[in-house]
């Protein structure tokens, strides 16, 4: 796909930061801007971009232009907000997007949990064949009490993984066929 061709995602480009807006504010007037910051009014939203609530900027529409969330700005809220900055100290967004910590956190456990289920499933029920260099299930998997058990398979005759049945493997050798002849 050609590069023209994508769409822009404002708020990972390479449009100036709060960083270098807030120490030259007057040399980015009439330019679009990326700020995130801190919400520390909100009516009307103001952020700060730096700690201390140093760095105050204004910004117009942060309401109207509000994404991932259905809740409005409270005070102390981390937003990222793309658009022009009108003046000194005020940002007309285009797009304003909420760093939902708790989501954001909320999300990062379920998936540790459920990558750990998978690895953890991987484990148990496939190993490496270092001759053929591939992935193959095991033929011995691990019981319930740590020790390695030969695999059963699901089917009705009670076969296990390599073919024999469980009825054969419990009949003592004794040299005879089951139709009295010998072997």
């Amino acid at each position: 796909m050609l590069d023209g061709s994508r769409a822009v995602e404002p708020l990972e480009s390479g449009y100036p930061a709060e960083d270098d807006v807030t120490a030259n504010r007057e040399g980015y007037i009439g330019d679009r801007v990326v700020l995130s910051g801190t919400v520390v009014e909100t009516d009307p939203i103001v952020i700060a971009t730096r700690t201390g609530g140093d760095g105050r900027f204004t910004v117009a529409n942060a309401a109207d232009t509000l994404q991932q969330s259905t809740a409005s700005l409270e005070t102390d809220d981390r937003v990222t907000a793309f658009g022009t900055l009108e003046d000194e100290s005020t940002l007309d967004a285009d797009r304003t997007v909420t760093d939902d910590l708790w989501g954001s956190l909320y999300m990062g456990i379920v998936s540790l949990i459920g990558g750990c289920w998978v690895l953890a499933r991987l484990v148990r029920g496939w190993r490496v064949d270092r001759d053929r260099l591939a992935l193959v299930p095991r033929t011995e998997s691990l019981t319930g009490d740590g020790h390695r058990g030969t695999a059963r398979s699901a089917s009705p005759g009670g076969e296990s993984v390599d073919g024999s049945s469980e009825e054969h493997r419990k009949r003592p050798d004794t040299g005879h066929h089951h139709d009295g002849g010998h072997r």
